[in-house]
């Protein structure tokens, strides 16, 4: 025992178990890692990279999850949002460079998008306020970016003391600004502005008979129509001989009461929105009221003026227009006698529009020969309204809107005025004169379509303009009513929602209450009498939430955006229509003449509004 003991503490080699070699190897290395700190190295779950073909897993996965919401954006149709010009007259102002040029142009651009039915769920007509002045785009939205203009357009325009009594006296009056407070004068001024067309450039009479906004509801493509416009104006004391006369030598007292006779003899007539009311020409609000611009003595526009002639010089070539229009600085585009192929029609095309758009550019930009370009063009612009009107009387009067399974067509092919709605932006706007007309017929005869779970006024209109020249027809579909979104009343709807949720779950509270102290009451008369109670009870507040649910949908079930972009592929990829699509506007196609009848039969089973 001892020789044993001694050679255990000189270290003597005896063999040991392997169990206890691996556990004496564990602590020592353990002991080695105590005493010596490393970094510690990673396991080998960390280490092991994901596979290429579990990362192309995931990315699929990933795919199919975002895939329906793009879907759903791109299914739900075209929309417009705030203008770019007033996005980049805000970015100006926040960099300190803001202007009153850069101001006139947003002030051009907003009232443009109006112009060309540009509502914000796509190329259509609009639910337009009836609350007076050019109040349009984007209902409370729009009129807000309006007021914003309006604010900068004082700021930047400040009254000069010597002219401020009788600039007060006129706003007052309500007298529409037609001369320029100096010949240096170059100010944006507000101004009462009615929805008639061109006042200043045209007589008073034929500014109210092309107006967009008072023809279709007085009916003027009718000659009853036309005898109401007459007995408007003898109820407001406006003979036909003044009426008949340039505005401008209009007699001075008939101009500084037309405002006030309009808001008193309008309404009769339906046109409560005609001016804006009385109570709008605050300094601080003056909601409704509109921009005019003066260059000296050289011309006084407003910024709807400017719209519609650059709309004209954009949309109408001088071939077309009336023998009075001087051509001499659009030139003309090659004849396409000597083109027989849609290519060669096409490059025609490219010529005429070149110059348009330059023209077009030259009238915005600002300088000494801006005012000059834009009076120039101002027979242009009429003689484009002449002929929407004219065109837009045959169709109705004649009845040669048809009303198929989505919508309605109608088909210009023939008249002194065909040529010239083969241009896109000209058809557009015979379209929408063509779609507020059958509107106010529809809401005056209490008619409605119902589109999903919504009952909307006006039906959706597809018109088509026959182009001989190139053998094929434009065709362009609009909305039908559906395109201000009142942000305001929308906020109404959730705050009376939110009511009665909070009314709701009080009565909730209560039941349950009433539940609870009957339940007590049970448990001690063993009296199951009231069980019955409590499940009608439960019935009726399922059936509350029900109903409440049908009476208020969500906001965007109000949102009818024009779909006939998307309409126009599906129907191309079922058929064998030859279709352009070659426009800035989804909603605007080129279609071979053969081909229009089958085009519109399958698009008429299509969703074109949604």
């Amino acid at each position: 025992m001892g020789q044993l003991s001694s050679n255990l503490r000189q270290g003597s080699s005896i063999a040991s178990s392997p169990t206890r070699r691996r556990k004496t190897g564990l602590n020592s290395s353990n002991s080695s890692r105590s005493a010596t700190p490393t970094t510690d190295s990673p396991s080998p779950e960390e280490t092991k990279q994901p596979s290429a073909r579990s990362l192309k897993k995931r990315l699929l996965n990933l795919k199919r999850r975002h895939d329906s919401v793009l879907q759903n954006y791109y299914s739900s149709g075209t929309s417009y949002s705030e203008p770019i010009s007033s996005l980049i007259y805000s970015l100006a102002s926040e960099l300190g460079r803001d202007d009153n040029d850069l101001l006139w142009l947003a002030i051009v651009g907003v009232s443009s998008l109006e112009l060309s039915g540009r509502t914000m769920t796509g190329v259509g007509i609009s639910n337009t306020s009836e609350s007076g002045g050019s109040a349009g785009w984007g209902g409370q939205r729009g009129e807000h970016i309006r007021q914003i203009l309006r604010d900068e357009v004082h700021r930047l325009n400040p009254p000069d003391p010597l002219e401020r009594d009788r600039d007060i006296r006129g706003e007052i009056n309500g007298v529409i600004p037609t001369t320029a407070r100096s010949p240096t004068d170059t100010s944006i001024r507000l101004s009462p502005e009615p929805r008639f067309l061109l006042v200043r450039h045209w007589s008073l009479y034929e500014s109210m008979l092309h107006s967009p906004y008072l023809a279709p509801r007085l009916h003027v493509w009718t000659e009853n129509g036309r005898k109401r416009l007459h007995k408007l104006l003898a109820k407001m004391g406006i003979s036909l001989t003044q009426c008949h006369q340039y505005y401008t030598h209009m007699d001075m007292e008939l101009k500084r009461v037309l405002r006030s006779r309009l808001l008193k003899y309008a309404p009769m007539y339906g046109l409560d929105g005609l001016v804006p009311a009385e109570g709008a020409g605050s300094a601080s609000a003056r909601e409704g009221w509109g921009f005019v611009r003066c260059w000296g003595w050289k011309a006084c526009l407003s910024a709807t003026d400017v719209g519609v002639i650059v709309g004209a010089m954009l949309e109408v070539g001088p071939h077309e227009a009336s023998p009075s229009w001087d051509s001499r600085r659009l030139p003309r585009a090659r004849g396409n006698d000597d083109t027989e192929s849609g290519v060669a029609s096409a490059e025609s095309d490219l010529t005429s529009l070149l110059p348009r758009f330059w023209s077009a550019y030259d009238a915005l930009s600002l300088t000494s020969e801006s005012p000059t370009l834009l009076l120039e063009s101002l027979p242009l612009a009429q003689h484009l309204h002449r002929a929407i009107l004219r065109t837009g009387t045959s169709l109705l009067s004649k009845h040669q809107i048809r009303h198929l399974r989505a919508f309605r067509i109608a088909v210009v092919k023939d008249g002194p005025d065909v040529k010239l709605f083969t241009n896109p932006g000209a058809l557009t706007k015979l379209a929408l004169w063509i779609a507020e007309a059958i509107r106010v017929q529809e809401k005056e005869r209490g008619d409605s379509v119902k589109i999903g779970r919504k009952r909307a006024a006006g039906t959706p209109l597809v018109l088509a303009g026959l182009d001989e020249d190139r053998d094929l027809y434009v065709v362009v579909g609009t909305g039908g009513g559906g395109g201000v979104v009142d942000f305001a009343a929308m906020s109404k709807r959730r705050d009376e929602r939110k009511k009665k949720k909070e009314a709701k779950d009080k009565k909730q509270k209560e039941k349950a209450d009433r539940r609870s102290k009957r339940a007590a009451e049970r448990a001690e008369k063993e009296d199951g009498s009231d069980a019955e109670e409590e499940e009608s009870e439960e019935s009726e507040s399922s059936s509350e939430s029900e109903s409440e649910d049908e009476e208020d949908p969500r906001g965007k079930k109000h949102l009818l955006r024009n779909r006939f972009g998307i309409a126009f592929q599906e129907v191309v990829q079922e058929t064998n229509a030859r279709v352009r699509i070659d426009s800035f506007e989804h909603c605007v196609v080129e279609v071979q003449k053969d081909d229009l009848g089958g085009f519109l039969e399958a698009l008429s089973f299509r969703s074109v509004v949604g």
